[in-house]
Parts: C-alpha cells; sequence; structure tokens
C-alpha cells in the first residue's frame, strides 16, 4: 500500500490538463507485534514456543470531486508462528477464526482480510445521502450513539442508508441499516474473529432550528438485536419485530438569562424478554446541562437520571460496543473496574459542577469540580450489595507559560455505602503532564498517573491497590524518544510485570521522516486495565514484547 500511496502522490502532483477533477487520499496504518507470553510447555520447558507474531494492516482510501465522496476500508491481519509440531500433531496455539466467520484464504490458515467499510455519499446544502457504512448520534447520544472511537479500538457502523434533508429550519433524518462491527482490532490482540451480528436499526429524527434561542429535537428509534451471524440471518431475523423502541426529545436555548441550556428526556419501550427480563418496565433518561460565564469563570453544571437504559446494551458486552451511550458526568482517566459499575448503572442519578476561573485568560486557569450520584444498581459489574452514595471533588489547573504547559487534575472519590458495615470505597488519584523546552532544542513531556484504591467491605472480597503511569519523553524535530514505567498492585489485572510481578518498563522510538509519515518502535511492556472513551469502557489487555508500526498519509 505505500508504494501505492507514493504513486497516487506523484500522480497527483504531476500537471496534466486531461487530469480528472477527483481527489484521491489514502493512509495506510501497518503494524507488526511479536507477543511474549509465560506460559511453557511441560517438556521442554526453557523453549518459548507460545510468543507469536501478529501483523496488522488497515488501509482507508477517500475519492472526492464535487458533491460525491467514496470512502473504503480494508483490514487485514495475520499471525506467525502460531502453529507448531508435537509428537508429529500439529498445534494451533490461538485460533485466529471463529465457526461462524468467512475466511477468504481459508480456516487452516492464519491469515485473514476483509473490505470492512465502503460509502457512497452525495451532500448539498439541501441535502445528504450516504449509503453503505456511515455513523449517527442523536442529541447527547442517549438514544442513538455509533461513532468511531479509536482510544478503546472500537468502530462499529451503521450500513445501509441516512438521508439527511434540511428545508429552511429545519434538519429531518433518517437512518436505516444493520450494524457492522469491525472483524480486525488494530491496537488489540486478534484471536477468534466473529462473523457480524447484522442488528437492525431504523431510525428518524426531527430538529427545528431558530425558534427564539431554541432549538428543539424530536427522535424515534428501533432496535431489532439477532442471534446468528451472517447478512442474510440478519434480515430473515427481522422477522420478528424490534426489541426495543426509543423515543426523546431535546431542547437547546442558547443565551436565555445569560445561561446556555441542554436538555433531553428518552423512553425505552423494551418489547421483548431478551434485553430486560419478563414484564419489563419502562426506561428513563433524563439529561440536563446549564453554562454560564460570570466574569472570568466558566460554570458547567449537569445532571442525570438514568433508569433501565443499560439495557439496551446488555447483548452487546461479548462484542465491545455500545449502541447508546448517554452522558456519565465522570473523570474517565480514573474510572476503575469498580467505578466502570456506576458508568453502566441501570439505576443512578446525580449531578456534576465544574468551575474554570481564568486568572490569567489563555495562561493560567485553575477549576474545581463536584460529583454527587446516587446508585441503587447491585447488578452487573457491582461489587457492592447494597446502595451507595458516591461524592467526587476534584481541583485542577491549565497553566500554559509561554513555550511549556502544566496540566494538572487531583480527585477523591468515595462510594458511601447504605449500610455502615459495608464501609466504603475510597480512590485518590491525580495525573500530571508537562510540557517544557530543554537546552539544545530539545522538548520535553512527562506523563504520569496515579492511584491508591482502598475497598468496603463486599461479599467478593479485593485487596487495597496503588498503581500509577509515567511517560517520559524528549524529542528534538522529527525524533521522540519516550521511557515508559507502570507499577501496579491491583488484584483485579490479568498482567505481569517485565521487571518484576508489579513493575512494567518500556522504550519507544518515534521518527517522522516526512511530515505524512510516523515510524514507531517499541520494546517492553505495559499494565492491563480500564480504559474509558466518550462514555464507554474496555478492559484492554496489557503487553509484552516488541512492536513496530508505519503510518503514511498520501
Amino acid at each position: 500500500m505505500v508504494w501505492l500511496g507514493l504513486w497516487l502522490a506523484q500522480a497527483q502532483e504531476t500537471p496534466d490538463a486531461a487530469a480528472p477533477t477527483w481527489s484521491v487520499t489514502a493512509t495506510d496504518d501497518l503494524e507488526i507485534r511479536y507477543w511474549v507470553r509465560d506460559e511453557r510447555l511441560p517438556d521442554p520447558s526453557d523453549v518459548p514456543v507460545f510468543n507469536y507474531l501478529e501483523q496488522v494492516n488497515r488501509i482507508n482510501v477517500a475519492a472526492t470531486k464535487g458533491p460525491w465522496r467514496i470512502r473504503t476500508q480494508v483490514d487485514q491481519v495475520a499471525l506467525l508462528a502460531n502453529r507448531y509440531y508435537l509428537d508429529d500433531q500439529l498445534y494451533v496455539e490461538r485460533p485466529l477464526f471463529a465457526p461462524d466467520i468467512f475466511a477468504p484464504f481459508g480456516k487452516d490458515t492464519d491469515l485473514y482480510a476483509n473490505v470492512e467499510k465502503i460509502q457512497v455519499a452525495y451532500e448539498t446544502e439541501k441535502v445528504s445521502l450516504e449509503l453503505g457504512d456511515f455513523y449517527a448520534a442523536f442529541g447527547r447520544g442517549v438514544a442513538l450513539n455509533l461513532n468511531r472511537n479509536v482510544d478503546i479500538d472500537i468502530d462499529t457502523s451503521i450500513q445501509g442508508a441516512k438521508l439527511v434533508w434540511r428545508p429552511g429550519s429545519w434538519d429531518l433524518t433518517a437512518v436505516v441499516g444493520q450494524l457492522n462491527r469491525q472483524q480486525v482490532f488494530q491496537d488489540n490482540p486478534n484471536r477468534d474473529l466473529r462473523g457480524d451480528l447484522r442488528h437492525g436499526i431504523v431510525a428518524l429524527r426531527a430538529e427545528r432550528y431558530g425558534l427564539g434561542p431554541a432549538n428543539i429535537g424530536l427522535h424515534a428509534v428501533a432496535y431489532d438485536f439477532v442471534e446468528d451471524a451472517g447478512l442474510a440471518e440478519g434480515f430473515r431475523q427481522l422477522a420478528g419485530g424490534p426489541d426495543v423502541f426509543v423515543g426523546g426529545t431535546t431542547a437547546e436555548i442558547v443565551g436565555l438569562g445569560g445561561i446556555d441550556w441542554y436538555a433531553e428526556y428518552d423512553v425505552f419501550n423494551y418489547t421483548t424478554d431478551r434485553l430486560a427480563g419478563e414484564n419489563p418496565p419502562l426506561g428513563h433518561a433524563a439529561y440536563a446541562s446549564a453554562s454560564f460565564y460570570p466574569g472570568k469563570t466558566v460554570w458547567l453544571v449537569e445532571a442525570k437520571r438514568y433508569s433501565n437504559t443499560q439495557q439496551v446494551n446488555a447483548v452487546l458486552s461479548p462484542e465491545l460496543y455500545q449502541v447508546a451511550i448517554a452522558p456519565t458526568l465522570e473523570y474517565e482517566r480514573a474510572i476503575t473496574e469498580d467505578s466502570a459499575a456506576a458508568v453502566g448503572s441501570r439505576d443512578i442519578w446525580g449531578a456534576r459542577v465544574r468551575m474554570d476561573w481564568s486568572l490569567r485568560p489563555g495562561e493560567f486557569v485553575p477549576y474545581i469540580a463536584t460529583g454527587i450520584y446516587r446508585d441503587h444498581d447491585l447488578e452487573g459489574l457491582h461489587f457492592n450489595d447494597v446502595p451507595e452514595t458516591i461524592i467526587h471533588p476534584m481541583v485542577g489547573v491549565d497553566w500554559l507559560p509561554g513555550d511549556g504547559a502544566a496540566l494538572i487534575n487531583l480527585g477523591y472519590r468515595r462510594d458511601i455505602r447504605d449500610d455502615p458495615a459495608a464501609g466504603s470505597d475510597q480512590q485518590i488519584h491525580g495525573d500530571v503532564t508537562l510540557n517544557f523546552p530543554v537546552a539544545g532544542g530539545f522538548q520535553g513531556n512527562i506523563n504520569i498517573g496515579a492511584e491508591h484504591y482502598l475497598w468496603g467491605n463486599n461479599p467478593l472480597q479485593q485487596n487495597d491497590y496503588t498503581e500509577s503511569e509515567t511517560a517520559w519523553t524528549l524529542s528534538k524535530g522529527p525524533v521522540a524518544l519516550t521511557w515508559y514505567m507502570d507499577i501496579s498492585s491491583n488484584p483485579l489485572i490479568d498482567s505481569t510485570g517485565n521487571i518484576s510481578e508489579t513493575l512494567y518498563m518500556a522504550g519507544e522510538l518515534q521518527v517522522k521522516p516526512r511530515p505524512n509519515i510516523t515510524m514507531k518502535a517499541f520494546y517492553g511492556a505495559y499494565k492491563s486495565g480500564v480504559r474509558c472513551s466518550g462514555g464507554q469502557c474496555r478492559l484492554l489487555p496489557g503487553f509484552e514484547g516488541a512492536r513496530t508500526s508505519i503510518v503514511a498519509s498520501f
């Protein structure tokens, strides 16, 4: 793909009066990982036969001409050193394919490729039509929120048709299609690749702008979740009707009383017992925010009430994505295995207030924030067996002095159980990002995050722990060198350090020979853990070994 991109770039730079008006861009993201595994055979016990190579490539090509746009994404993965013979019998260490997936090169290989996304779009000032793969979200995402989330390696699109018509002060949106989850993970290990469960979706939204200072919206979404993989199965199982209907309204008012307002309310009606059991109650979701700007301060007040809404995502847990993602009001960098339960709670309400104070506008801006939540849910990821009240105050500052920068966030979270004998979960956390010039034209960057966690008394008791993540970078021009160090005594993670049981270290070299090419080489290990982005949380595995990558755009 790299040579093809160079050819495209050269072709576009060559003057030719007869050249077409199509504009073509391409990106190739190639990564090779050498995984070091702890497993050993009884004999020979000193040979690391379970170590293996994983090669992943993602190619995106986009072509535009006037109102037309064509995009495609091709994903490919291969496993090497994944098979061995013992006593003349072939063993496959980790199957690349699940039984329900189409393998173009055969299931007796460790090679897979797929045209993952393809889109044809037409857009003018009045109308937009997308066919193939696209993304969609309504309001703040309570009823529908399907977007790429590369931070945690999630890319589920809608495959079908999306029409947006803009007559006057209206936006009218219609969506119909099936969900298309990525088969190949770009940053996480690939094994047991599954075929698509082609869940169905139909969605409508109408928005009216310019009603004085207000914009008003109404929407409806229907989901039909299937049980068997495959395009044909997706259509066949649609005959049973949707599993859930979601209807909602949004209101945005700008500058009313000097305040910017937003409010959203949604109702979830579960029509089958697959998601919420027999005779499920209606789900309700309410979210509101207000922003105002007295003096040198900026205030943001948010409130939420979610009841029986997370069931819409219940059957999607094995597929590692969600279709409806409401605002969490959480500080995502500090979310742990325990607080992730509150993020996905089926019965929670609360509020968060944040005040930013521009003591030196654009240079020195401290803030203070406090969140208070009431969580009644005791199922799913919850360790507690009684309801709890959560308090989470935070302070921080953004300091941008000249050529440097300092971003500091500190917080204390406490989950207070209703039963005093159950105690409280407590978390002290902080993160610091520093950018600063160094002598000789070098630039330094330090990124540190740490937490200390104290568990309450749980039916399944866990141990208190401390963990930290550190990255030190020294760069000059196109070259950057980074040293990583993770420390964790968290018993819930499933990784082991490469220096000691709790200590992980690694180094990475990054080179940008051209502005459109980035090359990286990594060696060492980092820990596993919960990572959250955009309201979704995922347990990401740790890594030990070597990794090299090249990303090129043309």
